[in-house]
């Protein structure tokens, strides 16, 4: 138990420095996804423990992708790689490409695309290929939820944007963004995520 709580120490020091090295912005975003920071460091561990193993018995680590080629990426592109496969949807069910098209009225999967771009709607990239979109941003009559157009723009990425429309907002009296947009809302959601974007999250 000692040598645990030594460890844990040890680690909590360790996430702190690395913290210290990313912008406001970033450590905002990782603190409003506990769930996402918590899978990135169990995939880690996974993955260390595993690579730890391995040099034990002198195996050979394991190469992904082409052993003759092997890719290097910087922190930011391994870090991208593994949000995208530990995301947790956050709320509610995911769409596919085909599924969102089929529920909005759209004929093809491009339309939704095109949505994505213009700011329409919010989706990212999925775990495994293609892009997911959350069943949630939609209206009870299949239309992205009103007032959606105005707080995407403040996102650069999609997933960061749902993450903060599904999170109690201090600024919001402990509210969800997503819930007011529902109750039509659309000021004061905007005013709140022009004021945490300039870094008032809490």
């Amino acid at each position: 138990m000692l040598v645990k709580n030594r460890n844990i120490g040890e680690l909590t020091a360790l996430v702190h420095d690395a913290a210290e090295g990313l912008s406001a912005r970033a450590v905002a975003v990782l603190v409003a996804h506990p769930d996402a920071v918590r899978s990135a460091l169990a995939v880690a561990a996974d993955s260390l423990s595993v690579k730890s193993a391995r040099d034990e018995d002198e195996q050979e680590a394991e190469i992904i992708g082409d052993a003759e080629a092997p890719v290097v990426v910087d922190a930011k592109e391994a870090n991208r790689r593994i949000l995208v496969r530990t995301r947790p949807g956050g709320e509610g069910k995911l769409l596919t490409s085909d599924e969102l098209a089929a529920r909005v009225g759209l004929k093809t999967r491009q339309s939704v695309h095109d949505w994505l771009k213009r700011g329409r709607i919010i989706g990212w990239q999925g775990a495994k290929r293609g892009h997911v979109f959350p069943a949630a941003q939609l209206d009870r009559h299949g239309r992205p939820l009103k007032g959606l157009d105005r707080i995407i723009p403040y996102f650069d990425d999609g997933h960061a944007a749902w993450g903060w429309l599904t999170t109690p907002r201090p600024s919001l009296d402990g509210a969800k963004p997503i819930a007011l947009l529902r109750r039509g809302e659309i000021d004061r959601v905007t005013a709140a995520v022009e004021g945490d974007v300039q870094g008032d999250f809490a």
